[in-house]
């Protein structure tokens, strides 16, 4: 169920999005205090130039069935209002290791379905038949129900490659949306580091995790090092959700099976160093359509555009901003030349 003002928003948030990417900005933000409220809880962010409403499931229990997937579309219908731009649901939700299933087998046609009917990304994870191997997978469909991309799980644990599913190959890819850059990864990924850096390093703005279990200071660690928001989609819960600081935005719980939150793109992760002066201008000319905010023991500083008339890369490009990612990588080129 499309409306006007969403297609329109999508389509002005492609022009507004162009250069950010390729500049490896990376990173989202959280909800900003302070800012006008709504009935979700979640922080008004429509003055920015780019936002997204992700949205993590929760099952509550390790062993699913039919009747609780539809118990589960039931309650997050509470959560459908407010018109999620991507819906993430846990690891194996609907089959296990011993079973497998075809791309266009039953539970692949009723997520699509469902991302169609409420025009929204849909990551769908299931035991999925790869030629004659299994893949245990986590399916990006995209807001008209058709797969937009596909993740196999790197670092599958032992017991699951005993059930037969295999390894993909190093190297996790990124996948495109309207809104920005994905990534994703699976439970047992979380132990390989280096997935993790690939994505950064490939320009992800934000990381999916479907899980059975909820990751905890793992995640959180990746989030603040890679700067980029991360969210922990768990079976067995609490899904989490972490902005690219590594703090905790929201999280399911007791009363509601779904965490969400309302995230702006339009965001740079700076180092301190050779930043202060720029971001005192920065405050002086253009006061509230900005929202900075300062991490004092870690020296770093974040700037985001809270103006649909300001994207980040004006800034960027008016006071030569270099994200905290690009900031590292220039400094290991230095230290090359003064090292033996």
């Amino acid at each position: 169920m499309k409306n006007k003002s969403s297609i329109s928003r999508r389509n002005f948030i492609s022009k507004t999005a162009l250069g950010v990417g390729a500049l490896g900005v990376g990173g989202l933000t959280t909800t900003i205090a302070g800012a006008e409220n709504d009935k979700s809880g979640l922080i008004d962010c429509n003055k920015s130039p780019r936002e997204v409403v992700v949205l993590s499931a929760m099952v509550g229990k390790n062993n699913a069935t039919e009747k609780d997937l539809e118990y589960m579309i039931s309650w997050l219908g509470n959560a459908l209002e407010y018109k999620p731009d991507i819906i993430c649901f846990p690891e194996n939700f609907e089959n296990d290791s011993d079973s497998a299933e075809e791309i266009t087998g039953p539970i692949m046609n009723k997520y699509s379905a469902y991302a169609k009917e409420n025009n929204s990304y849909v990551i769908c994870t299931l035991i999925r038949k790869n030629g004659d191997k299994k893949s245990n997978s986590a399916v990006l469909i995209d807001r008209q129900g058709k797969v937009a991309g596909i993740y196999d799980k790197i670092h599958p644990a032992i017991g699951e490659c005993d059930s037969g599913s295999v390894p993909a190959p190093l190297g996790a890819p990124v996948f495109e949306t309207d809104f920005g850059k994905i990534g994703i990864q699976i439970c047992f990924d979380i132990n390989w580091l280096d997935e993790w850096r690939i994505l950064k390093e490939k320009g992800a703005e934000i990381v999916f995790w479907p899980s059975i279990y909820a990751g905890g200071k793992m995640l959180s660690a990746y989030a603040s090092i890679f700067n980029y928001n991360v969210v922990g989609c768990s079976k067995i819960g609490p899904s989490i959700i972490y902005d690219t600081a590594g703090d905790v935005i929201t999280e399911s719980g007791r009363f509601e099976k779904w965490a969400m939150a309302k995230l702006n793109l339009e965001k740079i992760h700076c180092e301190i160093d050779n930043h202060v002066q720029k971001v005192r201008k920065i405050q002086r000319k253009y006061g509230r359509k900005v929202a900075i905010k300062y991490y004092h023991n870690e020296d770093w500083v974040t700037i985001e555009s809270r103006s649909p008339d300001l994207p980040i890369k004006q800034l960027i490009d008016e006071y030569e901003l270099l994200n905290r990612w690009d900031y590292i990588k220039q400094s290991e080129e230095y230290q090359k030349k003064f090292r033996g």
